[in-house]
């Protein structure tokens, strides 16, 4: 098919392309900056622009839509601009998508539109009012997508993805953060008790999962692509410290407002996509250990 992937030279955009190019997918990278490979057509422009999506979005049959402002950190600290590119730039995106009459949109969401819901969640738990910026903006780009379903017959997908992490990660998410101070010999603070976690997924499962989203069986609903298993704090240090031998721990108070972390449940996904993750948590970090190394060198 021709697949358009906005944000396609992004963390988690790149691995979607290399696995959709690895199907045989004519893909479209829509992007400010250059794809990762070169046997994809790249279109540089600016979800805000209605032209460049526009233009983007001519002759494709499904559109990945992954372009965001994506560190919460940013969505903080330049509020407008998160509203901006998350909600004007989708409904851009689904604007385009109906005029080039694209069969289907598929949406990169978060399992942060939980909030703080405790225990085990899954696609029909009710979501709370957000209590981030970020959070609000991703649930704004959800309720577009539904709605502009019904407004026009557009099909969708939405996936929400949970924390990813492998190659090509941002320097300033969790995971990396650890391994990059294990590896510089400096001291990783666990708050708290060091249970609170999350169902961490590796990015190549994350891609694989997207892929999956393709079939027919997915239009029109939503799908929580996670790990397979609760991954804490302590998990974390145990794994690190099984490479990293005289690994320093400080331990500190927990946070004000911290998150013990739900338990993302994936069996829509497991059901009707036949998709589930393959690498678990500890293989993951040990190839991304080996993979910051191998950077360094």
């Amino acid at each position: 098919m021709n697949i358009l992937v906005t944000g396609g030279s992004g963390f988690i955009g790149s691995h979607v392309v290399d696995k959709l190019v690895g199907e045989g997918h004519d893909v479209r990278v829509f992007d400010e900056h250059k794809p990762l490979r070169g046997d994809v057509e790249w279109f540089k422009g600016n979800i805000l622009n209605e032209n460049d999506i526009l233009e983007a979005c001519k002759d494709m049959e499904i559109v990945y839509h992954l372009a965001a402002v994506a560190d919460v950190n940013v969505a903080l600290s330049h509020p407008t601009l998160c509203l901006q590119v998350n909600e004007i730039g989708t409904m851009n995106v689904l604007n385009a998508a109906s005029s080039m009459e694209v069969e289907r949109v598929i949406l990169a969401s978060t399992t942060w539109v939980y909030g703080k819901t405790e225990g085990t969640v899954d696609e029909n738990t009710p979501l709370p009012p957000p209590d981030h910026i970020y959070t609000k903006t991703k649930i704004g780009q959800e309720h577009l997508f539904i709605s502009w379903q019904k407004h026009t017959g557009l099909p969708y997908t939405i996936l929400r993805y949970d924390i990813p992490y492998g190659p090509r990660m941002r320097a300033n998410m969790a995971i990396a953060i650890f391994v990059r101070k294990a590896m510089q010999k400096e001291p990783i603070t666990v708050f708290g008790d060091g249970n609170q976690g999350r169902c961490f997924i590796h990015v190549d499962d994350l891609a694989q999962g997207n892929v999956a989203a393709l079939q027919p069986s997915a239009s029109n609903h939503i799908f929580n692509l996670a790990g397979s298993e609760f991954v804490t704090i302590n998990k974390i240090v145990e794994v690190l410290r099984e490479k990293f031998k005289d690994l320093k721990i400080e331990h500190a108070p927990p946070r004000p407002h911290d998150f013990k972390g739900a338990i993302i449940s994936i069996e829509k996904a497991r059901q009707l996509l036949k998709w589930e993750p393959e690498i678990s948590f500890e293989n993951g970090l040990k190839d991304f250990i080996k993979y910051m190394q191998g950077q360094k060198s």
